[in-house]
């Protein structure tokens, strides 16, 4: 058999196939996009924005956004000031959505909360809500949250960091479910002395009649909306859980109903502040978990980040609870603290020291108006807190130069701002 032979191309053949096939390329390249396109699409979402970025960006005269737990949030809509004053005398609504929210349910619900929650998971009733604190099994803290007993064997756990994997790990032999729906359920917070008479208008007649820590399924604009009296302001205030396509309008039916009254929108700033004068630390931010903390002596058992904290003696089997049996009698070496800082004006500091001698970190601080001075979440030596005489290195600007100036401070035996109402019963409509 024959192999038929294939001709050469002639150099000037050759020219001419180079020449058409460089101006193909030529042409292709200049309706090529500039960048690879991704695989889920050009307008895949880089940042995630809860369901009330819309309405809460219409609200915004500051475009002064900042980032929680991944997604993009206002840190002020109008003027940090007056949103401090709406909070305190009027009512302001926030966003937060970004908050992670788990369902927990099935016929064990109760008995694995049970495993998990340490300290002692107490009787919790249908529609009543419980901090509760976990632990990993030395005793260190993993996180805290606020629980929802929602039903029967149906529970809904709220907490700022994201907790999926252990919370599924945990769940190992028995006879219930985890799920995240955080994306499915969006959250708003309404506070301050005027939040009762806002969700009236706004439609949730008797909601005066909630107790502290209970909530219950209301009907607001034709809209399912489960409302619970709980929040961290130090004050009168209710949060307010809907499905997330349902959030938007809810939004704007609460500033068109209340709003004459004195309901203002305020950022996550605001929130930050009001926190911090209520004394609430927060995940992340003035305590790691045990789990984050790459530093052993980061992780913080409950009794330092929470003194109040107390085992059930009839509590027998849970989550670090050998540990913090042994460690019950013995004081933790670093704790966290409620610190004033002398000083007019509001100033930027970190360290805190004793003797001359960095003693511990300010992990949140601010300018308290409700007690005239700056103010701050320490995590501090145990022995130095004792002992006194703290100070801070403070930061003030003088020109182009920054100068370092140590303030004194004083450990604060109670919040900056809590106010009675805030327990209340019946809740007052007006101040």
């Amino acid at each position: 058999m024959t192999t038929p032979e294939i001709p050469l191309q002639t150099e000037e053949a050759f020219a001419e196939t180079e020449r058409t096939e460089s101006t193909s390329e030529r042409a292709q390249a200049a309706h090529a996009p500039l960048e690879p396109v991704p695989a889920d699409g050009v307008f895949a979402r880089a940042v995630l924005t809860s369901p009330l970025h819309l309405e809460v960006a219409a609200e915004s005269r500051t475009n002064r956004w900042m980032e929680w737990n991944g997604y993009t949030v206002p840190e002020v809509l109008s003027n940090a000031d007056e949103e401090y004053r709406a909070l305190r005398a009027a009512a302001v609504v926030m966003d937060i959505s970004p908050l992670r929210k788990y369902r927990i349910a099935g016929r064990d619900a109760l008995r694995y909360l049970d495993r998990l929650v340490a300290g002692g998971m107490k009787p919790l009733g249908v529609d009543r809500a419980r901090h509760v604190i976990f632990c990993e099994s030395a005793g260190m803290v993993l996180g805290d949250g606020l629980l929802f007993c929602v039903g029967e064997d149906e529970y809904r756990l709220v907490t700022e960091e994201a907790h999926l994997a252990w919370l599924m790990d945990s769940a190992e032999g028995f006879r219930m479910r985890v799920e995240d729906v955080s994306a499915a359920l969006a959250g708003l917070a309404v506070q301050g002395p005027l939040s009762t008479l806002a969700l009236v208008q706004a439609g949730a007649d008797g909601i005066e009649a909630l107790a502290p820590g209970a909530g219950g399924n209301v009907l607001l604009a034709g809209m399912p909306v489960y409302v619970s009296r709980t929040g961290a302001t130090g004050d009168l205030g209710y949060e307010l859980w809907c499905d997330a396509e349902d959030a938007p309008h809810l939004w704007r039916v609460l500033l068109e109903k209340a709003g004459p009254s004195g309901l203002r929108p305020a950022g996550f700033a605001l929130r930050e502040l009001a926190r911090l004068e209520a004394g609430h630390p927060r995940a992340g931010q003035d305590y790691l978990s045990a789990f984050a903390a790459i530093d052993g002596r980061d992780a913080l058992p409950p009794a330092a980040i929470w003194p109040g904290f107390e085992i059930s003696a009839m509590k027998l089997l849970f989550n670090g609870g050998a540990a913090l049996r042994a460690m019950r009698d013995v004081p933790p070496a670093r704790r966290i603290l409620r610190l004033a800082v002398e000083g007019l004006g509001p100033m930027r500091f970190s360290a805190v020291l004793s003797g001359g001698k960095i003693v511990g970190t300010a992990t949140s601080t601010g300018f308290s108006p409700a007690l005239g001075a700056n103010i701050a979440l320490a995590v501090v030596d145990a022995g130095a807190a004792a002992a006194g005489g703290l100070s801070v290195l403070a930061e003030r600007r003088e020109g182009l130069s920054v100068v370092e100036l140590p303030a004194s401070a004083r450990v604060l035996t109670a919040p900056a701002f809590v106010h009675p109402r805030r327990v209340q019963q019946p809740a007052p409509l007006h101040p």
